[in-house]
């Protein structure tokens, strides 16, 4: 039983040794990279450079800058640039489109928007705090990429539910390759109060007949008859590698698009 649940959370073989030897790749930073799916070779990646607990909790904030960016919009009409979140020499680019969301005002999910829009802009914070100088800048982000968010509150929870879920299992995915118990229990911190959102998002879904379309084949949309976000017989949530996360909040690009028009910044870059 641990056997299974270990291959599923890492949605590879177990037997690293082998895996390694069949990608013909060596070092702890490269295997990683190959279990992540490839995506830890960015776009100025040198075969020998190990990939580092650095490089995989910068590829978080780069997330987490989108999530922050997006509530703060929706909610105060504002960028975390405005907001005085972030300086301008915080940020390599500008966040683009977006709103605030007409009538939050009137809704009964507005508590809800607020407390993660607060969450968000925490974990932005927390995770910088964490990597100091390493910390990288924010990038370019294209609110408006998907062409939805911000009409009405059910537009919305569109919106919040894919981030959400994409979210957890980025973090699910790197967790097991992370080896600085520092830098793990931030992540898993982070995971944890993700899935909290997660959570609480689905159900707004399913109680106001919201339908939050699928991002990808892996993803399961919240229904009274699928509330929760897996897919095993198990129960256990959806992991997904660097390559998968990238492919989504990209829409298909290979080392930018979507949500990110001059791509992430960091190591972490390219789905391939």
């Amino acid at each position: 039983m641990k056997k299974e649940v270990i291959e599923r959370i890492v949605n590879n073989p177990s037997d690293r040794r082998k895996f390694m030897k069949r990608v013909g790749m060596t070092g702890v930073g490269v295997a990683a990279a190959s279990m992540m799916g490839g995506s830890f070779l960015g776009k100025a990646y040198a075969a020998p450079t190990p990939i580092t607990d650095t490089d995989i909790l910068n590829f978080a904030l780069n997330l987490e800058y989108l999530e922050a960016e997006f509530y703060s919009m929706s909610t105060y009409g504002s960028t975390l640039l405005e907001l005085g979140v972030l300086t301008k020499a915080e940020e390599s680019g500008p966040t683009t489109g977006g709103n605030m969301v007409p009538d939050f005002g009137a809704s009964p999910l507005a508590f809800l928007a607020t407390a993660l829009r607060d969450n968000e802009i925490d974990h932005v914070k927390y995770l910088r705090s964490t990597l100091g100088s390493a910390a990288v800048l924010k990038p370019t982000i294209n609110l408006n990429a998907l062409g939805y968010g911000f009409a009405s509150v059910d537009s919305w929870l569109e919106l919040a539910r894919q981030f959400e879920d994409v979210g957890v299992s980025a973090y699910l995915g790197a967790a097991p390759l992370i080896s600085s118990k520092t830098y793990l229990s931030a992540a898993a911190a982070i995971m944890a109060t993700e899935a909290q959102h997660s959570g609480s998002i689905r159900l707004a879904c399913i109680q106001n007949h919201v339908t939050s379309p699928a991002v990808d084949s892996l993803d399961v949309p919240p229904t009274s008859q699928a509330p929760y976000d897996v897919t095993t017989s198990n129960a256990l949530s959806i992991p997904r590698t660097t390559a998968q996360v990238l492919n989504v909040v990209y829409a298909g690009g290979n080392c930018s698009g979507g949500f990110y028009p001059d791509g992430m910044n960091g190591t972490i870059i390219c789905q391939s």
